[in-house]
């Protein structure tokens, strides 16, 4: 992450101005209600509590009366707290700033713009594409642009004889044959879902029709063919327990295949005699982790297991049915299906969902709503000509490597700006080189990934730096969690420790006590006029 110190200065030049001017303008238009303990209470704090009060009719005077009692009282144990020097007890400053770091992260995000980007992924999810792949790998860490002629030569040579009438398979199984894992693959993708692959790779798969052919497509690593076998609807998943009877070793012997299932087939007609699946599976199953809880197993999905194990569970129809023995490589296993789940909701997974994307590229997917809004508030202004000088750089040296800074780091372009603010193309270049966190191994890829970042650092910056001016509610909430933090502490000493039957006598007493110690002066003029300001 961007330095914290270097963030502030930018901004703080850009908005110390602006914050003066929105003060003042609060101040005009929040008068006061009270002082109490020498502190001034402002209507909309006032307002802001009453309003947690279902018992509070603020158009109703006998209610606003009798509100305003309390909320002196209340207001006289803070200050009473505040005396007493709770608020500089060691763990105080701690626990508010932690409060205060979460509740801005609720205001600096989008959330509707947020679950409607976790949405497209859950519907996407909705069908299971099957695919196959010729991948053509880059031998080196990180790839500048003329590193990918030669590949992308290679890879196109194989599309256009696909293209002229060679099956993708068979030239697959060729690739294969070569045994050159490093740098040229096959493979065959039986089923996939969202999050589970490179994103480009991800949102070409789920659009392809059945039997389309891609030309080379280049990732993070190289290039690929692609070719989509086959859509299907997503099942959803399944719960079972298994018995396995499990082969004597690695590679067992047909004899021993053959003993195996006999003793699987033997226990499977304990099962249709009547015999408890759980009890057999504690005894004879040779998967001791499942077996000592009745051989059951988490929920699965399509493409989670392996295969003939996979086939049998989710071709079982009703919960109890059991299989008959399945083999796998590792010996035979006896499926009871215990539970299936055909629709699962988006609220099951959407948390699931949330932390993938927040955690991976997709986060440019997640946030994309509010970053576009911040761009917009601050009237983001990108120079399109200064970033091309930057890519041209980057052809010929890796975006974080210190001859790109050495080269960069003089270059005296405006690379964007939000509001009255210039960003220097050397800005970011020292950016790139001191707070990479792109993982993309491509140098134009990379350097993409770490200008959004960038632009997203300085506006996210800049919004933290305005909350308390641009949200007055978050003010509310930190000012009521502040109280409440004080009122808890000086309540337990006061009264809360003590036993139950003194809890009455100590509150009138501590009431009586407070009244008396710190001055309060009620503005019944500006109260009166409350429902002026609803």
């Amino acid at each position: 992450m961007i330095k914290k110190g270097f963030m502030k200065k930018v901004v703080l030049i850009l908005i110390s101005a602006a914050i003066v001017v929105a003060a003042e303008a609060k101040k005009q238009k929040d008068p006061v209600v009270m002082t109490v303990a020498g502190n001034d209470i402002p209507m909309s704090e006032f307002i802001f509590i009453a309003k947690k009060d279902n018992s509070v009719n603020l158009k109703d005077k006998k209610s606003v009366a009798e509100y305003v009692k309390l909320f002196v009282n209340y207001k006289l144990k803070v200050a009473d707290a505040i005396a007493s020097g709770i608020d500089k007890e060691s763990n105080f400053d701690a626990e508010l700033a932690k409060y205060k770091e979460q509740l801005s992260e609720s205001f600096l995000s989008d959330k509707a713009g947020e679950e409607a980007a976790m949405y497209f992924v859950y519907e996407r999810s909705q069908s299971i594409p099957g695919f196959k792949y010729i991948a053509f790998r880059s031998k080196k860490d990180r790839i500048l642009p003329k590193d990918t002629v030669d590949l992308y030569l290679e890879a196109k040579e194989v599309y256009d004889r696909i293209m002229k009438g060679e099956s993708f398979e068979s030239i697959g199984q060729s690739v294969a044959e070569l045994n050159r894992p490093d740098s040229l693959m096959y493979g065959v993708v039986d089923y996939v879902y969202p999050l589970q692959m490179q994103k480009v790779i991800e949102d070409k798969v789920f659009t392809m029709e059945p039997g389309q052919i891609l030309p080379p497509l280049r990732s993070m690593a190289g290039f690929h063919l692609l070719k989509l076998d086959r859509v299907i609807p997503n099942p959803g998943q399944v719960r079972v327990a298994h018995i396995l009877i499990g082969f004597p070793q690695n590679n067992p012997t047909e004899e021993e295949k053959a003993a195996t299932l006999s003793k699987a087939d033997s226990i499977h007609n304990l099962l249709v005699d009547g015999q408890d699946f759980e009890e057999l599976a504690k005894i004879y199953s040779t998967d001791t982790v499942t077996g000592r809880r009745g051989g059951v197993l988490k929920y699965f999905g399509l493409g989670e297991m392996v295969a003939s194990f996979e086939k049998a569970a989710f071709a079982l129809e009703n919960v109890g049915d059991i299989s008959s023995p399945v083999e796998t490589r590792f010996g035979y296993h006896i499926i009871k299906l215990i539970d299936k789940k055909t629709d699962i909701a988006f609220e099951e997974v959407q948390s699931q969902i949330y932390e993938s994307m927040r955690r991976s590229e997709r986060n440019f997917d997640l946030y994309r709503v509010y970053d576009e809004k911040l761009k917009e508030r601050h009237n983001y202004v990108f120079y399109p000509e200064a970033y091309d000088e930057l890519v041209s750089l980057a052809n010929d040296y890796f975006p974080s490597d210190t001859s790109f800074y050495n080269r960069g780091k003089d270059y005296g372009k405006i690379l964007f700006r939000v509001d009255t603010l210039d960003v220097m193309q050397s800005s970011f270049v020292e950016y790139m080189l001191k707070s990479p966190r792109s993982n993309k191994l491509f140098s134009l890829d990379f350097m993409q990934e770490e200008y959004d970042l960038y632009v997203r650092d300085i506006l996210m910056e800049m919004e933290r730096n305005v909350l308390e001016v641009n949200y007055p509610e978050y003010n509310q909430l930190v000012k009521e969690y502040y109280d409440g933090m004080l009122l808890f502490e000086i309540s337990n000493k006061r009264v809360w420790s003590q036993p139950a039957e003194k809890h009455d006598e100590l509150e009138a007493e501590w009431i009586k006590e407070i009244t008396e110690k710190y001055p309060v002066t009620v503005n019944w003029k500006v109260i009166n006029k409350t429902k002026k300001y609803l």
